[in-house]
């Protein structure tokens, strides 16, 4: 789902915006990834809830 609305915001606005929301995308699961890591998550389980 996010290679596709990456790939139509690098269709319509540009490479540069679409590097950008690539960017809050990877900050967004790095972060829910390292409160979930905190709260006990552990491995391949963490990664997946981050994901979702």
């Amino acid at each position: 789902m996010t290679v596709i609305a990456l790939g139509g915001v690098a269709h319509f606005s540009g490479v540069r915006r679409a590097l950008t929301v690539a960017g809050c995308c990877a900050a967004w699961f790095l972060l829910a990834l390292t409160v979930l890591r905190l709260r006990g998550g552990r491995g391949r389980q963490a990664v997946r809830r981050a994901y979702q």
